[in-house]
């Protein structure tokens, strides 16, 4: 874990969302951004430390489901990230306190697409946005699987897809 990563922390409770989220259900954390987290030329947030930030926050939601890294490495199983979209919507500086929201866009059989949302708390604008595919890898083959039932429940997709038709 990385410096900027150590200063995600859950929202407290009745923390309200951002506005306009489409998820009736987000898991929400702050976010406390030191100097660390700057760039070396421009003193704003270095676009690597968003993907840390988006990495950790999915890392912590599945905490919230008792799908730690750990005790996914216990079943054999681990979500890999195949793929992460970030669009970078206005600069975040030092000490400006930042909100997150996360939830399951949707899901296949063996894979699935996470939105996270960071905004600002002062006023609630978007500083960024990001969509990531994550895949249920088996640790023992190091291919995709068949997520189990229970785990594809407990995902709550802000979409649900006919499973008979996707094949990911």
């Amino acid at each position: 874990m990385t410096r900027a990563t150590e200063r995600i922390l859950p929202a407290e409770p009745g923390t309200p969302p951002p506005p306009e989220l489409p998820h009736p259900r987000p898991i929400l954390f702050t976010i406390e951004v030191d100097e660390q987290s700057l760039s070396e030329s421009v003193p704003h947030v270095n676009n690597v430390v968003y993907l840390a930030w988006i990495d950790r926050i999915a890392e912590l939601a599945g905490d919230v489901f008792g799908h730690d890294r750990r005790s996914l490495a216990g079943m054999g199983r681990m979500w890999f990230a195949a793929r992460h979209e970030i669009d970078y919507l206005a600069e975040v500086f030092a000490e400006q306190p930042l909100l997150a929201a996360t939830w399951i866009h949707d899901h296949r059989r063996s894979s699935c697409r996470r939105d996270t949302l960071i905004c600002r708390v002062e006023d609630g604008h978007p500083v960024a946005r990001a969509r990531s595919t994550w895949t249920w890898i088996n640790l023992e083959t190091r291919r995709p699987c068949r997520m189990p039932p229970d785990v594809l429940e407990q995902l709550d997709p802000l979409h649900r897809l006919d499973h008979a038709e996707s094949s990911a």
